[in-house]
């Protein structure tokens, strides 16, 4: 019993590291040179996705970056 949970956990970390290493290698991939902001427009957000370039401009007037979970408040 305790070498099968020690080859659980010897194959499991590997797979989880491997995992979290290919999730975020995609998401920094995604849309090369732009952003998802979170857009004021109408009294409320809407998520968009502009230029890197005008990203400044956008935060300067009101828009926010989407949270920890890709959410717009």
């Amino acid at each position: 019993m305790r070498n099968l949970r020690a080859l659980i956990v010897a194959l499991a970390i590997p797979v989880l590291v491997l995992s979290v290493f290919a999730v975020s290698m995609t998401l920094a991939a995604g849309n090369a040179g732009k952003s998802d902001v979170c857009h004021w427009a109408n009294h409320k957000y809407v998520e968009i996705n502009v230029s890197n370039n005008a990203l400044a401009a956008h935060m300067r007037h009101g828009d926010v970056l989407p949270d920890e979970y890709g959410a717009c408040p």
